[in-house]
């Protein structure tokens, strides 16, 4: 298994790129911080990687952030359903003494 990480990557004109790689566990923290004058920001911490989403500026929400938001939440939906498709599956397959399907 491949451990939560990090990685920085510059490319030749000196730019930055960011990969998070972050495998959700039961000790995965995600949550939403949500504020009276501001946009929420959704918050997803496996250590050592952390990531958190937010709109370009927290004191104005746009439509535009609410339809990118409704894309995440598609998005979502769309790996919830195939994780719970792939463990429905994984249940109606016989394992043999090592745990592996057979």
């Amino acid at each position: 298994m491949t451990a939560t990480s990090a990685l920085v990557r510059f490319g030749p004109d000196g730019a930055a790129e960011v990969d998070s790689f972050v495998r959700l566990t039961g000790r995965t923290y995600i949550y939403c911080h949500t504020y009276d004058d501001q946009a929420p920001i959704l918050a997803i911490d496996d250590t050592p990687a952390k990531v958190s989403l937010t709109v370009p500026d927290s004191a104005q929400v746009t439509e535009d952030d609410v339809v990118t938001a409704r894309r995440l939440v598609k998005a979502v939906a769309e790996y919830l359903a195939e994780l719970e498709h792939l463990a429905a599956d994984g249940a109606d397959s016989p394992a043999d003494s090592t745990g592996q399907a057979a």
